[in-house]
């Protein structure tokens, strides 16, 4: 089952990155090279049912014949990948119908971005969505959800038997032109699309796991696992597909990650929701409100937690090896059992790219901490990453790093930072984070940002100083009172430099 893996890191403003813990291929059937596309000149009247457009021609060539329910292309699940051409890109939409059951895990997935970029801009941005067989829309995806690309990936369980539709469309048709890059770039305008059906009991790898009751409490805890890629450098995305059984049920899963291959600066665990509920998400009619990761050997108080609900997911450094068990309990928020309240959890073994190293000199602007592991980005930019831990003590932490200026920058360059704490899990709050010239001395209006429970930390593309201190740029990075009922004090940050236009 290669087709659960590690679809890609992260994806952070303008900076797009594929670390080296990355990896797998996938042989769910949809595949192929992008073509040029014609151009379209049917006329049609269109009805819109749960946010897609059901759409009966009334003449004029098209460059296919699937643009309503009512002739749908069919797709067969687990068959082979269809190979189709969106024309003209920015408006058309094709229909797919199959059959199925209720209780059925299926993985949408999609291809039309070239392998080489994943992004590129004249190629399709897709986008999937599900329809019932009344046509109401149930579930959409426009990115997959570790990102990395813009590719759909759509994982969901089906509500009850019977007939279902998937609408692949650009994202200018599904989202609008304000939400997409422009449609006009688009030169090349294949596709393919497959589905997968994901069965835990019938899979031959242990990249697929599904909550099995009872598991309410640490004595019952479910083990996750890990599938190692090929090449032993890693392992594959672990797929937990769960669900609440009642209006009170508690699902706890045990880890211990793999000590190898060995991570120079540590691990971390990540555990991240698929997609947001509803119907556009994965199509569940229940959130998870908290995800919290315990040291087996004290469960008195979480190590990190995190509230999904408010966009947030773990991502904490952690132990390994047989003596380093940890817990997870996956909780849902008060209210009535809905009609399909299941979760689909993502959870990855992360190499730490760079840890803060310098704790004891790097709490004052005069001696930043450098050396930040970096890596390059598009158009000849750099990015530089580092976990830390703002410390507890009798006087506040702050910890500074220097950030290097690529050769060649210049003023129409731009800085970013994204930084994650509380929203990772970790008992750090009003995580901030102030980009200082470097010399020490501030930038102005701008360039800090704090993160809450519900925002992200980012700074995003502001203009290097007209005479940079040093041919630098300095990251100050501090918090506030921390939260009691977590004890993790970790955060993780990205710095990015990119050439102007």
């Amino acid at each position: 089952m290669r087709s659960i893996h590690f679809l890609g890191c992260f994806v952070l403003g303008a900076i797009a990155a594929t670390a080296a813990a990355c990896g797998g291929d996938d042989d769910s059937g949809a595949g192929g090279q992008g073509g040029a596309g014609g151009a379209g000149g049917a006329t049609s009247s269109s009805s819109t049912t749960g946010g897609v457009t059901t759409t009966t021609s009334s003449g004029g060539e098209q460059g296919d014949q699937n643009d309503s329910i009512e002739t749908a292309e069919s797709i067969e699940i687990d068959g082979d990948g269809v190979q189709e051409t969106l024309d003209p890109v920015d408006t058309d939409q094709d229909f797919y119908r199959f059959t199925g059951t209720q209780g059925q895990i299926l993985y949408v997935t999609t291809d039309a971005k070239p392998e080489q970029d994943e992004t590129d801009p004249t190629y399709p941005d897709l986008v999937v969505s599900l329809l019932d067989a009344q046509g109401n829309q149930i579930a959409r995806n426009d990115d997959p959800p570790l990102g990395g690309g813009n590719d759909s990936r759509l994982i969901t369980v089906l509500p009850a038997d019977g007939d279902y539709y998937v609408v692949v469309e650009e994202c200018t048709s599904a989202l609008g032109p304000s939400s997409c890059a422009p449609a006009e770039d688009i030169e090349n305008f294949d596709y393919a699309i497959g589905i997968s059906s994901l069965d835990p009991a019938a899979a031959d790898d242990d990249s697929l796991i599904e909550d099995k009751e009872p598991n309410d409490d640490e004595t019952q805890a479910l083990p996750l696992h890990y599938e190692a890629l090929a090449d032993d450098t890693g392992y594959y995305t672990t797929f937990l597909i769960g669900d609440f059984e009642s209006a009170t049920d508690v699902d706890v899963y045990s880890f211990t990650l793999p000590e190898a291959p060995a991570a120079e600066h540590g691990l971390k665990a990540s555990f991240l929701l698929s997609a947001p509920p509803g119907a556009e998400g994965s199509g569940s009619t229940v959130d998870v409100s908290e995800i919290a990761v315990f040291d087996a050997a004290d469960l008195t108080t979480p190590y990190a937690k995190v509230d999904p609900s408010k966009g947030g997911s773990i991502e904490v450094p952690v132990k390994a090896g047989e003596e380093a068990e940890y817990l997870v309990f996956v909780k849902r928020p008060q209210g009535e059992v809905g009609a399909n309240d299941f979760y689909v959890l993502l959870h990855n073994r992360l190499d730490i790219s760079g840890r803060e190293a310098q704790e004891s000199t790097n709490n004052d602007a005069t001696t930043p901490e450098g050396d930040l592991y970096s890596f390059d980005i598009g158009g000849g930019g750099i990015a530089y990453t580092v976990d830390g831990e703002i410390a507890e003590g009798d006087a506040p932490d702050t910890d500074y790093y220097a950030l290097p200026l690529p050769e060649g920058a210049d003023a129409t360059w731009k800085v970013s930072a994204f930084c994650g704490a509380q929203r990772h899990g970790s008992g750090l709050r009003e995580l901030k984070v102030t980009l200082l010239n470097g010399d020490g001395t501030e930038l102005g209006d701008g360039y800090t940002h704090t993160e809450s429970e519900a925002a992200d930390l980012e700074i995003v593309g502001k203009d290097l100083p007209a005479t940079p201190a040093e041919n630098r740029l300095i990251a100050m990075v501090s918090a506030g009172t921390p939260a009691a009922d977590v004890t993790s004090r970790s955060y993780d940050c990205v710095f990015g430099f990119i050439p102007g236009n």
